[in-house]
């Protein structure tokens, strides 16, 4: 299927099925008869040496040197000396070049000049809106492969930092010479697996929210029983797709930079509320004095990743606002449906 494709997108091919096509519809344009001869085919072949020269013209140097480069008055001044070019040289292959040809056929230019350069310019519009279509369609793909190397980069920022928290709970507990130690590995067994095999595009919003929930159940393993960690869903979850690891960096950040104050006033509250129109996430923690001095700026690139999946995948549809005091962070995140 693959190689088919590719030889449907060579140019070689498109350009010999255009050129068939053009030569037919030339000559049944200029026959002088209900059926095809050779004299048609013969005079559609002279006849397509000037619209070859002008479109190859047209192709090779104007569109690419001037219009795509948008010296559009440039463009079109050559443009009009071209399709004149055209008719001049027309004008050569049936006045001169045909007349001394050792041939059997008598041909002469019958056409008026009005219609002559109708159908050169008809083809120096066809060629170039081609041109362009194929070169809109070839940045399209630049751009998909852009969008997509650039978001495999931002995945593989989440995984080893997660990583790296999740290998210090696992030593926290091994030290301690915890039974949650197994149960521990295991979530984490869970969570690697989703975030290598399972991420490679959008998953259920629920297989999302089960990982979520995993990585809050493997911090808990760590921090202080006093902490509050609370995680809250509302609405349809398996009834939409979304980037996978989306929320992860800022429930991260939330862990490291968050419950550092006094025990009893620690806490991290994750909402997902999802509906038909939009899903709304809201995440809060308290703050520690110590934040700022790890990272200059709360939140790190955590929250920088976010912002750059957010907008790449859901643009103009996706909105993050920031809340920040001296006590707590606040971080939500609306994606429209609709």
């Amino acid at each position: 299927m693959e190689k088919i494709k590719n030889m449907l997108l060579s140019n070689w091919l498109q350009h010999l099925v255009f050129w068939v096509l053009s030569f037919y519809a030339i000559g049944s344009y200029f026959s002088i008869s209900n059926e095809l001869k050779i004299i048609d085919f013969i005079y559609s072949a002279f006849f397509h040496i000037p619209l070859l020269v002008l479109c190859y013209i047209n192709l090779r140097y104007h569109v690419p040197m001037f219009l795509l480069r948008e010296r559009y008055t440039l463009y079109l001044l050559l443009s009009f000396i071209n399709i004149g070019f055209a008719y001049f040289l027309h004008q050569l292959v049936f006045e001169i070049l045909i007349p001394v040809l050792p041939t059997d056929f008598y041909m002469v230019s019958f056409t008026d000049m009005s219609v002559l350069i109708t159908i050169f310019t008809i083809y120096w519009v066809l060629t170039t809106l081609l041109k362009l279509s194929k070169s809109w369609y070839r940045l399209q793909q630049i751009e998909k492969e852009k969008l997509s190397l650039e978001l495999n980069s931002l995945k593989m920022q989440i995984n080893p930092h997660f990583l790296f928290n999740s290998l210090n709970s696992m030593y926290s507990l091994a030290l301690k010479k915890s039974d949650k130690t197994p149960d521990a590995i295991l979530r984490l067994s869970n969570l690697m697996r989703y975030m290598i095999y399972e991420v490679s595009e959008d998953v259920p919003l629920s297989k999302e929210v089960e990982s979520i929930t995993d990585y809050l159940d493997l911090q808990k393993l760590r921090i202080n029983e006093d902490a509050i960690i609370t995680l809250e869903t509302d609405g349809d979850l398996d009834s939409r797709m979304i980037a996978p690891l989306l929320f992860f960096p800022l429930i991260e950040n939330s862990f490291k930079h968050g419950l550092k104050g006094e025990k009893d006033k620690n806490f991290v509250k994750i909402n997902l509320t999802n509906n038909s129109t939009n899903l709304s996430f809201h995440i809060i923690n308290n703050k520690g004095e110590v934040d700022d001095s790890e990272h200059g700026k709360y939140g790190g690139i955590g929250l920088e990743n976010v912002k750059k999946r957010l907008q790449l995948i859901y643009g103009a549809m996706g909105e993050m606002e920031i809340n920040e005091t001296v006590e707590q962070f606040e971080v939500k995140i609306n994606i429209d449906w609709k």
